[in-house]
């Protein structure tokens, strides 16, 4: 079983909000995450994306690369979000996806040292949110931008992700 899909079984069984709201995992390049969410189970009374879904999916997005990024480098921690934001550009009118990526396309060199000396850190991240089939390169502008830190503390040596 891949990296990914391992990953996917572990969300859906510790997460289980993730499970209802149907996110997939799609890829994990090192760099950037991409899942989707259908639109039906995450619709509000006016048949567009419901605003907590829509966070919950960009919050997942961020935790995820967080935790994969921790898995690549060899390590598990505790991985929280410490605060978010999320701006809604535009209305979610059907499936949708998210992604987040690495600042820079890498884990940061700061957020690399205080793991190591001191167990912790923190992670600023951006998670974009689009319509349509999932794509790593989108050719549209997001429909909504979500902005948090995560902090991962009790970092060890490597779990199954």
């Amino acid at each position: 079983m891949s990296q990914l899909s391992l990953f996917q079984k572990r969300i859906h069984d510790e997460i289980p909000l993730s499970r209802a709201l149907g996110i997939q995992l799609h890829s994990w390049d090192g760099h950037s995450l991409l899942l989707s969410a259908p639109l039906e189970p995450n619709r509000n009374h006016q048949g567009t994306g419901f605003g907590g879904s829509i966070y919950c999916a960009a919050v997942t997005a961020a935790w995820g690369l967080t935790e994969l990024a921790l898995w690549d480098m060899g390590l598990r921690g505790s991985v929280v979000v410490q605060n978010g934001t999320i701006d809604y550009l535009e209305p979610v009118t059907m499936d949708f996806y998210v992604i987040c990526r690495l600042p820079g396309d890498e884990v940061p060199e700061r957020f690399r040292k205080s793991l190591a000396r001191h167990g912790r850190g923190r992670l600023d991240l951006t998670a974009e949110v689009f319509c349509g089939e999932p794509r790593s390169m989108p050719n549209v502008e997001p429909v909504a931008v979500f902005q948090g830190r995560f902090v991962v503390q009790d970092v060890g040596s490597r779990m199954n992700p």
